[in-house]
């Protein structure tokens, strides 16, 4: 109507509206020719979903004739694409407002939703709906864009909720912790060291989205336990470390199912503040190699071999060895491992500085326990200090202020109880006793 206060609105009230294979754009761009013509110098707008969610679609309409001129959509083309994309936010976390919607089969017994939503950051997320307020809400009369929800991102899938309470309740954020058992790996304490071993040497130790999940939750535990200073990660078995993703599980599970850590719930966490050594035994392939290079130490059987085979699937290292692998060894070796495939063996991998130490084959473990005791010998405090200022100095190109930044570690070591008494054994002339604080 001429006095809808609600302006835009061709389609119901809504600036936007789709549906596949129902053509429901062309209908919209029909309506507002007609409407356009009506009322010369007019202009009019049709904006429409495409698929689910897919693409987005904006169509300016106007009255006014203009010179024929050759079609310009390869630099209209160009012109978007150098538009600055919104950043899309994976694993979604808290307050968000609903862009955009669609609800398949609102009028059945078993209505679904997907939204597109904006958190407070600008990034944008795709999420499904299970709350059944939100639902409710969205497929009655009211509008639900600009509604404030409440967004949380899972290994498999993101979901929103009307309130933080039933978002809880739905999916509870998980307990941080040790489980009593793992189905597919073994975690083993001793001392201030934990042993964490895939245990899937049938499968070569792929990894599973259960795997994915164990490891995330194991490793979880290991950064929150002020008790655990080193964490060591292998491979059960001679054949492999891990071959990488468990491709027949996933598949299985209805695809690949990545936790918010990354793969194998090291390759995207965040902060790593205390030391992961991985023990490679046998192969490091594809995901079994950028979990490897996403711990701060590798040791390596002198019969490991190291890889990422994923150009050969038609796949792409995209759990970080794209970025991590370069990083390492020389830019050239990088590449040719990368587009061809190629294998290193552990002579080699040491050669480029892939590996820190090689042990004699079937001595992985106690190489990596040795290291392990190395490091448990020094003051926590420093090691983890240590390992924050080395994480702050690769954002820092500039060498000088790399090095300035890294001296704000120095307001933690100078108070630190450790620091305290590493200079008193030290004067004492005996092995310090660190705390860890």
């Amino acid at each position: 109507a001429p006095d809808d206060p609600r302006g835009l609105s061709a389609t119901g009230g809504l600036p936007y509206f789709g549906g596949p294979g129902n053509n429901y754009s062309m209908h919209g761009i029909a309506e507002i020719v007609a409407r356009a013509r009506r009322t010369p110098g007019s202009f009019g707008l049709v904006a429409a979903n495409g698929g689910l969610l897919s693409k987005y679609s904006v169509g300016v309409y106007s009255t006014e004739p203009v010179a024929w001129r050759p079609s310009t959509s390869a630099g209209i083309q160009r012109e978007l694409d150098a538009v600055p994309s919104v950043r899309v936010a994976h694993y979604p976390d808290g307050t968000a407002v609903i862009e955009s919607f669609v609800v398949i089969d609102p009028d059945g017994d078993r209505p679904a939703a997907t939204v597109i939503g904006r958190l407070p950051d600008h990034s944008r997320f795709v999420a499904a709906v299970d709350d059944p307020d939100l639902l409710a809400l969205m497929v009655g009369d009211s509008d639900p864009v600009g509604t404030t929800v409440y967004a949380r991102g899972t290994a498999n899938q993101n979901f929103v909720a009307l309130t933080r309470a039933a978002l809880d309740a739905r999916h509870p954020v998980p307990t941080v912790g040790f489980a009593d058992e793992y189905q597919h790996l073994i975690v083993k304490r001793d001392g201030h060291v934990l042993e964490v071993t895939i245990n899937r040497p049938e499968a070569r130790n792929a990894m599973s989205p259960v795997t994915n999940a164990e490891l995330d939750a194991v490793f979880d535990a290991y950064f929150a336990d002020p008790d655990l200073w080193v964490a060591i990660l292998t491979g059960a078995g001679d054949k492999a470390f891990s071959s990488g993703n468990d491709l027949a599980a996933s598949s299985t599970a209805g695809g690949l199912s990545v936790p918010v850590n990354g793969f194998g719930g090291l390759t995207s966490r965040r902060e790593m503040p205390k030391p992961v050594i991985a023990a490679v035994n046998g192969y490091a392939l594809g995901g079994g190699l950028e979990v490897a290079l996403a711990c701060h130490v590798i040791v390596a059987d002198e019969g490991a071999s190291f890889g990422l085979p994923e150009v050969k699937v038609g796949l792409v290292a995209a759990a970080g060895g794209l970025v991590r692998l370069p990083r390492v060894v020389p830019p050239a070796l990088a590449r040719d491992m990368i587009l061809t495939g190629r294998r290193l063996d552990a002579a080699e991998a040491l050669a480029h500085g892939l590996v820190s130490r090689v042990a004699p084959t079937g001595d992985v473990m106690n190489a990596a326990r040795a290291v392990a005791r190395e490091i448990v010998a020094a003051s926590p405090v420093a090691v983890r200090s240590s390992i924050a200022a080395m994480a702050t100095a690769e954002a820092e190109p500039d060498a000088v202020q790399a090095t300035l930044d890294s001296m704000a570690v120095l307001d933690t070591v100078l108070v630190s109880e450790d620091f305290r008494e590493g200079l008193t054994a030290f004067l004492e002339k005996r092995e310090p006793q660190w705390k860890g604080h």
